[in-house]
């Protein structure tokens, strides 16, 4: 995939994807009225803000695809 700075292989975008989910899910665990006592310890809006910051981050890279805005505000919302 063609970035601003050059290229990402298949496995970097595999990985970031893998690893923007396990975010994702590990947020959702921890506001989850059925888990959430487990993650009492986690700062949820920083985890939050700390999630969007890498994913506006990879907006910039990635010259800003339109499906990171679909990204952003589902998360806003959840």
């Amino acid at each position: 995939m063609k970035h601003k700075y050059g290229t990402f292989s298949h496995e970097q975008i595999a990985f970031v994807k893998k690893d923007l989910r396990k975010s994702i899910f590990f947020l959702l665990l921890c506001v989850d009225p059925n888990t959430k006592d487990e993650f009492q310890s986690v700062d949820i809006h920083a985890a939050f803000h700390g999630l969007l910051y890498r994913i506006g981050g990879l907006n910039s890279v990635l010259n800003e695809p339109v499906e990171l805005v679909d990204v952003i505000s589902l998360l806003e919302a959840a």
